[in-house]
């Protein structure tokens, strides 16, 4: 089974780092690095491979990415199979991976294992003081007891942040063959693409995220997952956790982990006061 790590970034450079040195200095299987980055300036560090790309708008810059790393992964390496990750996105435990490598491997009709995109508006309607978004809170709390998803939305996706998907000839051809408009959600043209071209049994879901948003957008824990955009608690945006599972910055997610081993870049972010540098100028948001 040969694997490789995709990771994708456009200008949080200090995350894309820190990602290589988690994957390569603490995950226990090998696996080959392939990076695509829209950063002129980005030096390569532990990756095995770097693809730099001319930058490109949202949507139409992230699947240019998404689609060159695992054209140079298939191209390079061989891969039977990818682990897409966005570089502010971090996988802590390898078992998450190797887990779900099992199940696509045991099933030969599935090609892709990723949560939804999905959201939950049921914690924002109980938490409002508007008359009519609170009875909706109470209709969704009813409705669910017999099986309504009342309030939960955007199911109809996958999650590009982190997938790991089967490198069949058929899969590489539906990549290289995606195009988006920018007003459109990649995550929402991924899903429909995959069931299109090979129905709703090619996909593996990850329940321990659904919904993602908004109490899993930051934070599962059931995946060893962080994925949010700023170094510190002191750095996030005032409301970034109030509905989230766990409150925390990259430097207090990074040091919980209690990781066997910190390259220059970790170790810079758990040991800086002033963490200013970090991402350089990509917003925090």
């Amino acid at each position: 089974m040969r694997v490789v790590v995709c990771i994708t970034s456009y200008n949080r450079v200090d995350c894309a780092r820190i990602l290589a040195e988690i994957i390569k200095l603490n995950w226990q299987a090998p696996w080959p690095i392939v990076h695509a980055t829209a950063a002129a300036d980005y030096e390569r560090t532990l990756e095995d491979l770097i693809v730099y790309r001319d930058p490109k708008p949202l949507a139409q810059g992230a699947l240019d990415l998404l689609k060159v790393s695992i054209e140079a992964a298939i191209t390079h390496y061989a891969a039977d199979y990818i682990v897409h990750l966005e570089a502010d996105t971090w996988i802590l435990d390898q078992q998450v991976v190797l887990r779900y490598l099992a199940q696509l491997s045991s099933n030969p009709a599935a090609l892709v294992a990723a949560s939804s995109w999905s959201a939950d508006r049921l914690p924002k309607w109980q938490a409002s003081r508007n008359p009519a978004r609170r009875a909706r809170a109470l209709w969704a709390r009813l409705l669910r007891r017999v099986g309504i998803p009342y309030g939960l939305v955007d199911q109809a996706s996958l999650a590009t942040q982190f997938f790991i998907a089967k490198c069949t000839p058929e899969m590489r051809a539906m990549f290289s063959s995606m195009e988006i408009a920018e007003q459109d959600w990649l995550e929402r043209l991924f899903y429909e693409r995959v069931v299109a071209c090979f129905g709703q049994g090619a996909i593996i879901g990850m329940p321990e995220r659904e919904p993602v948003h908004p109490q899993f957008r930051n934070a599962c824990d059931a995946l060893s997952l962080i994925s949010h955009h700023w170094p510190s608690v002191a750095d996030a945006p005032p409301d970034a956790f109030r509905f989230s599972e766990r409150v925390m910055g990259k430097k207090e997610g990074l040091a919980a982990a209690a990781l066997t081993a910190h390259g220059p870049n970790m170790t810079r972010l758990l040991s800086s006061d002033d963490l200013s540098y970090y991402n350089g100028n990509a917003a925090r948001r």
